[in-house]
């Protein structure tokens, strides 16, 4: 596996800028018997994904899901021995651009357009009132796949805003709350 650098380690770790922010979605399988699941293993991401732009690993992320997973009562395995489910992560880095409005909470004006003044219609430019920024998001990716068929039996996604001023100590705490909150959408026994 590959692991992301320091500086895509301090982006993702931030991933929580407020928690509130996140959003998670999963599906099911219906025809798995999720209450028989024992054991796991994690295997590597698929290459083709790996190698998309903006994709990357985290070690961190991965052993804050590690103890997510066995607080659902599920024991890692090696790889060498036969599990229930193999497990994959991946996180996928995005730019998105959001917009704020005036300070004040003034009405809004046009940023320019016809104007009708004195009997004559005229074009007039006027400052913008929205401030446009670019914040990058992150979409963490847990996957169950039926180690016996190979079929994948369960998806979650959580997705939020990075905020890279956040404290380290802070990103840390960040991360177990990232796996808990992806976690807590697995089915149940």
């Amino acid at each position: 596996m590959k692991y992301a650098t320091p500086l895509c380690l301090t982006a993702l770790i931030a991933l929580l800028s407020g928690c509130s922010s996140m959003k998670v979605t999963s599906e099911k399988s219906a025809d798995f018997d999720y209450s028989a699941v024992q054991t796991y293993q994690w295997v590597p991401a698929p290459q083709k994904i790996l190698d998309e732009d903006g994709t990357l690993l985290n070690e961190s992320l991965q052993q804050a899901l590690n103890r997510e997973l066995k607080a659902h009562a599920w024991k890692e395995v090696l790889t060498t021995e036969p599990a229930d489910l193999q497990v994959v992560y991946y996180i996928k880095l995005t730019e998105h651009e959001e917009y704020t409005g005036p300070a004040d909470n003034a009405p809004s004006r046009l940023t320019g357009g016809f104007t009708y003044n004195k009997g004559s219609w005229g074009y007039k430019d006027q400052q913008p009132d929205l401030n446009v920024y670019t914040v990058e998001v992150g979409t963490v990716s847990l996957l169950l796949y039926n180690a016996k068929t190979g079929q994948k039996i369960w998806t979650g996604t959580l997705q939020t805003r990075l905020d890279r001023t956040t404290p380290l100590d802070q990103q840390q705490k960040k991360l177990h709350l990232i796996a808990r909150k992806i976690t807590d959408e697995l089915p149940r026994k």
